[in-house]
């Protein structure tokens, strides 16, 4: 089992006085750093056009073939967006780069120990830009920050609602939620992930009560909750951000997931109103994987919006994410976490999951948190390897065991290998052994 990895805190605000923006370290191993101007690289306050672009960059990378360039051209965008992000703020930033190489400083060696980086940006126009992909091209090797398990990058969110996570002593209660209502909205394939779902939470021996939603309905919702304390809530569909105009004719927005109206036919749930029904269910970590649920700031944001509301974690997607890397997140989010694994470190290993098919997606996913950090789950050791995984062939009876986390079963040894398919045969004659 991988090392369990305990963070520092390297808390940076970023917030905007007139025309300029200013960036301070507030808290790291190395200390505060002094008030600094941000020199935004864009040329000028950053708007949606840029966000347009890269949003762009990220569907467009879904056409690229993986055999092509080692990177391709979408992601170059998204590469260099990351790398002029990561030079503005934190190497010509004076203090604030010496604050952070300072604080990487003290924690070499420390094998068990990462630097977390808690970013709590304030204007609305920066807030909605994926930071998620921020690229150290000076490093070495030069990389992405959240794709190492050294260098977690959060968005920390301040709020006065402080009730912290709760490990207790009984299972780890995960409610999961599938909305599909159709109509307008497209259908989803949401069938791998609730299998990887249920393969993992419900595997022998390990401590976890798991439970669906029957009636994807705010009401249905409503009524499990009232059954909590609930651990982790887990919702799959579609989301997305409505605009409107309040009474001072200012133009604003709130995110909304998309459940069933109990008549066959979807309703929208704003951020608030989602707040409102969790609140009942204590949950501590809210996962959505469904479209641009992270995109935005507090307003905007459904996952930023729970995490102000009192939930003191969120994971949600900043852009339209396919099926096949949202059942890549799941699958290995909660492998990781079942092992007692933090949140951030189980974010990363998925993160990595989806980059071995997906160029751009690992970044969709945003942690909003107002807690440090935290493991839901008991650190327990893997169930030994079976030995036919191991290249040992020949074994007969029962061998090794499997399953995820303390979820130890005896399994038969290796079936011989089956007779050859009709299908195989015709193919033989034709071609002869080659």
């Amino acid at each position: 089992m991988p090392t369990e990895t305990r963070y520092e805190n390297f808390d940076l605000r970023i917030w905007r006085e007139g025309d300029r923006y200013l960036a301070e370290v507030t808290n790291s191993p190395a200390g505060s750093s002094e008030r600094e101007v941000l020199q935004w690289p864009f040329g000028g306050p950053a708007d949606r056009v840029l966000l347009l672009e890269l949003e762009n960059a990220v569907l467009k990378s879904r056409l690229t073939l993986r055999g092509g360039p080692i990177i391709s051209p979408e992601e170059k965008v998204l590469r260099d967006f990351g790398a002029e992000v990561f030079k503005a703020v934190f190497r010509d930033s004076r203090s604030v780069s010496a604050t952070y190489t300072g604080s990487r400083a003290l924690l070499l060696g420390k094998d068990d120990t990462g630097l977390r980086l808690n970013l709590r940006i304030d204007p609305p126009e920066l807030a909605c830009l994926p930071w998620e992909y921020v690229f150290d091209e000076a490093g070495k090797p030069d990389h992405y920050l959240c794709l190492s398990s050294k260098s977690p990058l959060v968005r920390y969110l301040h709020s006065t609602q402080q009730r912290a996570p709760v490990r207790g002593q009984g299972p780890v209660r995960v409610l999961g939620m599938i909305a599909n209502p159709g109509g307008t909205w497209t259908w989803l394939d949401t069938e791998a992930e609730r299998r990887h779902m249920e393969e993992i939470l419900r595997a022998p021996g390990l401590q976890v009560e798991f439970n669906w939603v029957l009636r994807a309905t705010p009401d249905g919702l409503f009524d499990m909750m009232q059954r909590g304390p609930w651990h982790i809530f887990h919702f799959i569909g579609h989301g997305g951000t409505d605009r409107y105009t309040d009474a001072d004719g200012q133009t604003r927005s709130e995110g909304f997931v998309v459940m069933d109206d109990g008549l066959g036919g979807p309703v929208k749930v704003s951020a608030s109103r989602l707040a409102d029904i969790l609140a009942d269910g204590d949950v501590d970590l809210a996962v959505l994987n469904c479209c641009e649920s992270a995109q935005g700031n507090a307003s905007s944001s459904v996952g930023a919006a729970l995490v102000e509301q009192g939930v003191p974690m969120a994971i949600a997607m900043q852009f339209a994410i396919t099926n096949t890397a949202a059942s890549r997140f799941s699958e290995h989010f909660y492998k990781s976490l079942t092992k007692g694994q933090t949140v951030e470190r189980a974010l990363t290993v998925a993160r990595k999951y989806i980059r071995m098919n997906s160029d751009a997606e690992w970044a969709i996913p945003v942690l909003f948190t107002r807690s440090g950090s935290f493991a839901l789950f008991e650190a327990m050791p893997d169930a030994p390897m079976p030995q036919e995984a191991l290249g040992v062939l020949g074994t007969v009876g029962t061998v090794g065991t499997v399953g995820t986390v303390g979820a130890a079963r005896a399994v038969p040894a290796a079936a011989p290998p089956a007779r050859m398919s009709l299908a195989q045969s015709k193919l033989r004659e034709l071609w002869g052994d080659r």
